[in-house]
């Protein structure tokens, strides 16, 4: 709460006096992803980082999208678990998404950090029936080309496969999409797809 009501990119500006963008991080990494990685060649993506929070960043039609503020994908309420006990860590909402499925979350309900529940079939199952409900809003609401899941939860591999069987079944066939292993995949460019984003905004900004 600090930096709230600063003019941050004001301020940038003034001590610079260069051309800036500015976006958030998990936008930047899905223009990344779009130019550079995963998307690479569609003119459409969702990023979304599963991690210490959980956070969305979307590029519709070649443009990043930007409305009255910016998307907070990750603070959608999602339904609980037939199996949950945990209340959730968010202290806006509670059990939203972030609050139920962030890193933080799996540590808090398990006692353990997720790299240590690895071979805990049922963590990431219960993982995986959150994230497939999000994914099939973005996908409902933004009918995005791919979607790339990225961060530090994201590395417990095994929860691709899970993420997929959860999220067709929760579509039921409605609408007709790609290879789930091609619309649902990880990014291209690791850790690196927010940087990347970055710079090719910033190139933008300079021309």
């Amino acid at each position: 709460t600090a930096w709230k009501n600063y003019d941050f990119l004001g301020a940038v500006k003034e001590r610079y006096a260069i051309p800036v963008g500015w976006t958030t991080d998990v936008n930047a990494a899905a223009l990344g992803e779009l130019r550079k990685g995963a998307a690479l060649g569609l003119s459409s993506c969702v990023y979304l980082t599963v991690g210490t929070g959980i956070g969305g960043g979307a590029v519709v039609n070649g443009e990043l999208l930007t409305g009255y503020g910016h998307p907070e994908m990750g603070h959608m309420m999602v339904r609980l678990h037939p199996d949950e006990t945990f209340a959730g860590f968010c202290p806006y909402h509670g059990n939203c998404l972030e609050g139920i499925a962030a890193g933080p979350a799996i540590e808090k309900r398990y006692g353990k950090k997720g790299h240590e529940l690895a071979d805990e079939q049922h963590v990431w199952e219960m993982e995986a029936y959150y994230l497939a409900q999000a994914l099939m809003n973005y996908t409902l609401v933004l009918s995005p080309e791919r979607i790339v899941l990225g961060g530090g939860v994201m590395k417990q591999k095994q929860l691709f496969s899970l993420v997929r069987q959860e999220f067709e079944k929760l579509m039921a066939g409605y609408i007709e999409l790609p290879p789930l292993e091609e619309y649902i995949v990880g990014p291209a460019l690791g850790d690196n797809a927010g940087i990347t984003g970055s710079l090719l905004l910033a190139a933008e900004q300079v021309k």
